[in-house]
């Protein structure tokens, strides 16, 4: 039999080292995603109420 390395049925996985990467990238990304929801919300707020403050 071949070796598993040579066996074309066997599928290649990503390192250890390359899993915790893109791990890592992806948790930036939904940060980021994360911080910008947050900062949207707070700069809707901030105009409803200031909106709200001058109504009366």
């Amino acid at each position: 039999m071949d070796k598993p390395e040579n066996d074309p049925i066997q599928a290649t996985r990503p390192s250890a080292t390359q899993q915790r990467n893109s791990l890592k990238g992806g948790r930036i990304a939904v940060t980021l995603i994360a911080t910008v929801a947050v900062i949207a919300f707070l700069l809707y707020v901030t105009i409803l109420v200031y909106g709200l403050a001058h109504r009366m």
